[in-house]
């Protein structure tokens, strides 16, 4: 168990306060942890991005190691929200730099695929908030783009991590996830002015499936080879739990400020965690299945509210953002499962629409969203019952659109694919799924070779557009 502890808050915060009576309940509760140290860092700069925090992070982890002795293999960190972004990362920069990492990650609703009030932060109205609450002029920026849906940052760090973990770089840490079920609206109406804040399945900031560190990635390639698809997901399976009765943050609702004994839901589930040795794997895995029963008659009780985020990533080979497209999610059974014969001409108008509705009750309101940076990447939120009810399904990718100039085009426009068979669904019940699709790209119309003789007067013939007498190739 723990000798240390250090808990990362999440972003916004502008007081040690954030951290509630959390840090002195669980010291009193193990007294074997010695010592306790609560980060404090800024987020709210607009040039501040969650990477730069994470290589901050290094210098003080290696202060607490140099001048107060701590062991980063005793050390359990204990993360809130986007804290468990920063920690993430710089758990893999230690992997890279051949750092000792700490024993324990609990990540308690963390941010660990973004949220869905990121984008509407950035805007005017998320100024204001932050003028008018926090007395600052800015509002994180570049945080705040990173935990966007989809981001470049978050669609790297868990592919990296996803990696890290199957590939046994992560070493004997243990990592468990948590989040809570309610917006808490009831307690704070101001939660109820805005959409964001209320999804259902989610803590007012964090979707359970946004939580949760289990999580799938697909990879899909669409050339002139044709379509090759693989999948990933963790070879071990994370604890996750769902808190019932929590939300995100504050002192009547709040996952860490509703916390007032060491029975308290959140609590009892970290003092789980830290009691679990790296080097037991049975008491791992026992945790995980235990937790898991415990979800799956939340999943029984609330099937309205057990979602999953499915977040579509489209580029080319030379890896430009594909921001002119059209998914679509089809029933299989409508269509047909043989893809040679799916027919998506305008003729099958009738059996496309019949089968996008039969699947379409399924998506939840806003979806998809549009990271507006990584203008690629597409996030739908979806109902797991009513998904499975109409599965296994087609996904189509139409894309549209060539330079403007004529310089290069998709000769491969339409990509139709399933989940490979090795998945029953491609989106799992309270997880994430990215789908990251790279197709062919012609450019060809961009490159000519002449004869030397016929090279004109430097003002004549100019390219582009490339001329076509005495071209040889």
């Amino acid at each position: 168990m723990p000798k240390y502890v250090l808990f990362v808050h999440g972003y916004s915060e502008t007081s040690l306060a954030a951290y509630f009576e959390f840090p002195n309940i669980l010291q009193a509760a193990m007294p074997e942890i010695q010592d306790v140290g609560l980060a404090a860092f800024d987020s709210l700069d607009d040039g501040i991005t969650i990477s730069d925090l994470a290589s901050a992070m290094e210098v003080r982890v290696a202060s607490l190691e140099s001048t107060r002795q701590w062991t980063m293999a005793d050390t359990a960190l204990i993360c809130h929200s986007t804290g468990a972004l920063i920690a993430r990362r710089w758990i893999l920069n230690r992997v890279e730099n051949g750092g000792v990492l700490p024993s324990h990650l609990v990540t308690m609703a963390g941010a660990n695929h973004g949220s869905t009030l990121a984008a509407m932060g950035k805007t005017p109205l998320g100024y204001l908030q932050k003028l008018i609450l926090r007395h600052e002029w800015s509002v994180g920026q570049g945080v705040l783009t990173d935990l966007e849906y989809g981001s470049k940052f978050l669609l790297e760090l868990n592919s990296d991590w996803l990696d890290a973990w199957n590939n046994a770089k992560l070493g004997n840490m243990l990592a468990f996830s948590m989040g809570g079920d309610t917006t808490g609206a009831a307690a704070d109406p101001t939660l109820r002015v805005f959409w964001e804040t209320q999804e259902r399945g989610s803590d007012n900031t964090v979707r359970i499936s946004g939580a949760n560190l289990n999580y799938t990635i697909i990879d899909a390639k669409h050339d002139e080879n044709g379509t090759a698809v693989t999948c990933r997901s963790p070879e071990r399976a994370i604890p996750h739990r769902i808190l019932p009765g929590f939300s995100h943050y504050g002192p009547t609702t709040g996952i860490l400020g509703n916390v007032h004994a060491s029975t308290d839901l959140p609590m009892a589930c970290v003092l789980e965690a830290l009691r679990v040795n790296t080097n037991d794997a049975l008491a791992y895995a026992s945790l995980e299945a235990g937790w898991r029963i415990e979800n799956d008659a939340w999943i029984t009780n609330n099937a309205q509210d057990a979602n999953s985020t499915l977040l579509f990533a489209l580029t080319d080979r030379s890896d430009s953002q594909i921001s002119d497209c059209m998914i679509s999610i089809m029933d299989q059974a409508t269509m047909g499962t043989d893809p040679t014969t799916v027919d998506l001409t305008p003729a099958n108008a009738s059996t496309i629409a019949t089968a996008m509705n039969n699947a379409s009750k399924s998506v939840l309101p806003h979806s998809p969203m549009q990271n507006d940076v990584q203008k690629g990447s597409y996030a739908f939120y979806l109902n797991f019952s009513d998904y499975v009810s109409s599965s296994p399904h087609w996904y189509s990718i139409e894309i549209s659109g060539a330079s403007g100039m004529g310089r290069y085009d998709y000769p491969y426009p339409i990509l139709l694919f399933t989940q490979p068979p090795s998945m029953t669904h491609t989106i799992a019940v309270n997880e994430c799924t990215y789908v990251r699709l790279t197709v062919g790209k012609n450019s060809n119309s961009a490159y000519g070779v002449y004869e030397v003789a016929a090279v004109p007067p430097p003002d004549q013939q100019v390219f582009p557009p490339l001329p076509a007498p005495n071209r040889i190739a």
